[in-house]
């Protein structure tokens, strides 16, 4: 691969970095706490889930900005992104490398997704459909998922009780997701005994996989662990296994700072993403928000740059 190949390339898996590493930008209410806590007392996964439901983070318009180190093999790069949103409407990015020069400007909408790549001798702009996203990112979301992913609203999470159970984790909370039968004869273990820090992995060349991955839907494949605090209920961790691809997923986060409207956000966010034979970290820090603020979303596109029909 030529250098500009590589470099297009990087940049690529960088602006997909940019837009998974929103997903840790989670704002919580803060509650007082005391030098000593009284040990958890069991609730279920319902009780739970209203609690947290309580603490989800809810915006009219928000910006942000990060500096990030991506980490993979051998190989790291540092990256800056801005990020600007109005609720149901429009995510604007631009990210640039280390030394401040974007690099990659990207307007999403429900139905769009638009970017700009301004490499050398790599200078093009693509404009397609939202589901370009899912074909970058070889992920299924929807714009309102992905809204959740940047304001840190837990994905997957949803009101329906019967679909996780709960356990305490020493000061956590932890909901795992229950599986069908079928996913647990390709796991081993069954979701009511597996604890909380198993790793959970697959043999593709066993026949009840290829059976399980035949028949049953995708979100079924997908394992999803989610540690809560037992005393503010913010999001401290979540953990998701995805079958299919067999891809494990692990955010965590820390150093919770008061933003503008008095809620937490962790300034401090880990990302591992570990495939067979593969994996990546990434490690970044929120260095500004502010939330009720509109924004401009600018995006021209230079007379002289090629359009691409494919990302």
């Amino acid at each position: 691969m030529s250098s500009s190949g590589r470099t297009a390339a990087r940049s690529r898996t960088a602006l997909l970095v940019a837009v998974l590493c929103l997903s840790l930008q989670s704002c919580r209410k803060s509650k007082a706490t005391t030098s000593e806590k009284e040990p958890l007392r069991d609730r279920p996964a319902g009780q739970v889930l209203r609690q947290y439901d309580q603490t989800r983070f809810s915006f009219g318009w928000i910006g942000l900005k990060i500096d990030a180190d991506q980490q993979e093999g051998e190989e790291s790069i540092g990256f800056k992104a801005t990020i600007r949103m109005r609720r149901d409407s429009v995510i604007w990015i631009s990210l640039s490398p280390a030394l401040g020069i974007e690099v990659f400007r990207v307007m999403i909408t429900p139905d769009s997704l638009k970017y700009i790549s301004r490499i050398p001798e790599n200078k093009y702009y693509y404009l397609g459909p939202f589901q370009t996203l899912n074909e970058i990112t070889g992920v299924g979301m929807d714009f309102d998922m992905l809204q959740d992913l940047i304001v840190g609203n837990a994905i997957g999470l949803d009101r329906e009780d019967g679909r996780f159970r709960s356990e305490i984790d020493g000061d956590s909370y932890l909901l795992i997701s229950k599986y069908r039968r079928k996913v647990r004869r390709v796991v081993g273990v069954d979701d009511r005994r597996l604890t909380p820090d198993d790793s959970i992995a697959v043999n593709p060349t066993d026949p009840r996989y290829r059976r399980a991955v035949r028949r049953a839907d995708e979100e079924d494949l997908i394992i999803s662990r989610y540690w809560i605090d037992g005393t503010d209920f913010r999001l401290l961790r979540s953990v998701f296994d995805d079958l299919l691809h067999q891809r494990s997923v692990e955010v965590t986060y820390g150093d919770f700072q008061q933003a503008d409207t008095g809620q937490y956000y962790p300034a401090d966010c880990r990302l591992n993403v570990r495939s067979p034979g593969k994996q990546q970290e990434i490690r970044f820090r929120i260095t500004k928000m502010a939330t009720g603020k509109t924004y401009d979303f600018p995006f021209e596109i230079p007379e002289d740059f090629e359009r691409k029909l494919s990302p």
